[in-house]
């Protein structure tokens, strides 16, 4: 789960933190997960921020379910988008077979390395036989803190890959890629689309 000195650092940041999502360009990743779901799918957008991917997901037709642990985050996503957010942590999530597709974007990454099984497999659970998920995450090998206190989990492409399988899935594709985060460096991404076998 997201600790308490993460999420006071996104409330104290709001403001900066929505002007940053404002600027930044079309995500490549949202388009290729979608070409892998069918037209109207159930999706869960697992840590949704404030709201500016599921809220294009939501106008490309799909049924979105959106979950963030910020009270900011929330009312972000609302004042911005108008979408409905229920708050729970990583470790709340408990449905069974409920989602076409999850989208995780930057968000698991706020959590402990020692909490990824867990999280995986609760998502896996969460998935329908054939769903896709979508993780995004930071490439490195460490824990810390950033400068505002922000908890971060970096992961190597390895590190991931073994994760993902060992939670049943099959990976898809695998992508990694730069850009600018809201302290203004640039740092490298880690992208992967995995599938919960039928």
């Amino acid at each position: 789960m997201a600790d308490a000195q993460t999420m006071q650092a996104y409330a104290e940041n709001i403001e900066a933190y929505k002007s940053l999502v404002g600027e930044m360009p079309e995500n490549p990743h949202l388009e290729n997960f979608v070409s892998y779901l069918a037209a109207g799918a159930d999706i869960l957008d697992f840590g949704c921020g404030v709201g500016n991917s599921a809220a294009k997901m939501r106008d490309k037709g799909f049924s979105m379910t959106c979950m963030d642990a910020s009270h900011d985050m929330i009312k972000a996503a609302a004042e911005l988008h108008g979408l409905e957010v229920i708050q729970q942590n990583f470790s709340d999530l408990d449905a069974a077979q409920a989602f076409d597709g999850i989208w995780a974007c930057y968000s698991l990454l706020h959590a402990p390395k020692a909490e990824m099984p867990g999280n995986l497999d609760r998502i896996v659970t969460a998935l329908r036989p054939n769903g896709i998920l979508y993780i995004g995450l930071k490439l490195g090998d460490k824990e810390q803190r950033d400068a505002v206190g922000r908890f971060y989990a970096y992961y190597t492409e390895d590190e991931l890959s073994g994760l993902l399988r060992a939670a049943g899935l099959v990976i898809l594709d695998c992508r990694i890629d730069q850009s600018r985060g809201l302290l203004g460096k640039m740092d490298k991404g880690l992208h992967m689309i995995a599938k919960r076998p039928a």
